[in-house]
């Protein structure tokens, strides 16, 4: 074929590339030469912590059907969107009826020629399922482990298997609940416990460690995990959109927006959307004379043009998704699950620029759409090929009259990293975490740990001396 262009930086070719030694396997720190790098590995590491459960794991695997405390659900797993969760349920009511990473998009902030295009949709252009590891006992998963292998095809339609590329385990989640009556001493505390599902993509310098942790209070969270190695460039001054984290390498400033597809069915498939925020209420002899009072007010999402939604922390706003036909007996309110985000910026390109154009689910932190068959994938369904012309989420809402109330909904929910990179990611990076909460709205009658047995661990000791407290 023929060169249309080549994309040079400015720099290329006129200054030496750095030769001097950085490395991160402990075979070859030794060979270190930049000033102030680690040249050994530690002789006083921390002493060995194993986890043990000498009865075994409390969860139940048949197929590709897992039942875990009060929890049930069916995992699958593809090549686009690596694993995914489908008819969760709990406490034997329908929560979310399929759950998955669909797309990512990691645009890079420097001007400079080419950079201006450095931005990977990892999801469309590489697929999370392709670049999922093999994952190693010990290491990545820790404890009493069960582990899914996956079949997928190869690029002449050829089946192969990724072994041990789901990792289902049971973690300590600190207290799940506790009080001590203040007037005569007496204790109650419940240790908390979460299933673990996992699995961990390398696409090409990243690793993206996923996490869903099915949890005893009845909230499901999704945490991603970024790690691996810096995209850095070189440079021959301090840079002006990035950080030198090695002499004459620099790691430019950059997002990480991830968006999850949330296919809700809160006791069934007929649900809608209520935006929640807490406001203080202005002053008022009748209503609020003292200057106290505050509340949530909650904004039925009617179409899906009002469906298109940002976070906003001082407002500790939510997203409440709710069955209107079903109600709580106790608070009086239809059963639901509300969304929980964290605060981080959306997309920090300009509108008018490439990234923006073809990543536009990352303008919007929630797109409630109606459900319609074969809309998946947010930047639409091939992003190497894309043009930046509405591919996806702008185009399934342009008309932006469609109902979303008391119908079959999904929400796309756009969060992520935004990284300014330090000296202490590079050479390997440790891990930064991002996600997000679906927790119980009155969804249940009561706290669902309360019927818990008291335990106490037999393994527990006290390094100081002595026995532990009694309960």
């Amino acid at each position: 074929g023929e060169v249309v262009h080549i994309h040079r930086e400015e720099s290329a070719g006129k200054s030496k590339i750095p030769s001097q030694p950085y490395n991160y396997h402990p075979s070859l720190l030794s060979g270190n030469r930049v000033p102030g790098s680690l040249s050994s590995v530690r002789e006083n590491a921390l002493k060995p912590l194993e986890i043990v459960q000498p009865d075994g794991v409390s969860f139940k695997v048949k197929g590709h059907e897992v039942a875990w405390d009060k929890w049930t659900l069916r995992l699958g797993f593809n090549h686009r969107e690596g694993l995914v969760l489908h008819n969760v349920k709990f406490a034997g009511e329908l929560v979310l009826w399929r759950l998955s990473l669909v797309e990512m998009a990691v645009p890079y902030g420097d001007p400079k020629e080419p950079f201006q295009r450095k931005c990977a949709f990892d999801v469309g252009d590489y697929g999370l399922g392709f670049c999922a590891n093999s994952l190693g006992l010990g290491c990545d998963c820790l404890g009493e482990i069960h582990y899914l292998d996956a079949t997928l095809s190869d690029s002449k339609g050829e089946p192969y298997t990724v072994k041990k590329v789901v990792c289902l385990h049971e973690e300590d989640d600190g207290l799940l609940w506790k009080h001590v009556e203040y007037r005569t001493g007496h204790n109650q505390s419940r240790r908390s416990r979460k299933l673990v599902i996992s699995f961990i993509v390398t696409v090409v310098n990243y690793e993206y460690c996923v996490y869903y942790y099915l949890k005893q209070d009845g909230s499901i969270a999704m945490e991603i995990k970024l790690t691996g190695m810096l995209s850095t460039n070189y440079t021959d001054a301090r840079p002006d959109h990035g950080t030198l984290v090695a002499p004459s390498v620099n790691a430019q400033v950059h997002q990480h927006m991830f968006c999850a597809r949330l296919d809700m069915a809160v006791g069934g498939h007929k649900n809608s959307v209520a935006e929640v925020d807490v406001k203080a209420l202005p002053l008022d002899e009748s209503t609020n004379p003292f200057g106290n009072a505050f509340g949530a007010a909650a904004t039925l999402l009617e179409t899906e043009r009002e469906g298109q939604r940002e976070v906003e922390p001082s407002l500790a706003r939510t997203w409440r998704i709710f069955n209107p036909s079903k109600v709580n007996p106790v608070s009086h309110k239809p059963i639901g699950y509300k969304l929980v985000c964290q605060a981080q910026p959306l997309l920090l390109t300009h509108p008018s620029s490439a990234v923006s154009r073809r990543g536009a689910f990352a303008t919007k932190s929630l797109w409630v759409t109606r459900h319609t068959d074969g809309q998946f994938f947010p930047a639409g369904e091939y992003t190497v090929q894309s043009k930046g012309q509405g591919e996806g989420l702008p185009e399934w809402t342009k008309d932006g009259g469609k109902s979303i109330v008391d119908t079959d909904i999904v929400l796309f929910h756009s969060f992520g990293v935004c990284h300014i990179p330090r000296p202490e990611d590079f050479p390997v990076m440790p891990c930064e975490s991002t996600g997000f909460m679906l927790v119980p709205d009155s969804f249940l009658s009561c706290n669902p740990g309360i019927d818990l047995p008291e335990d106490r661990s037999t393994m527990s000791k006290c390094c100081s001396g002595g026995p532990p407290p009694s309960r």
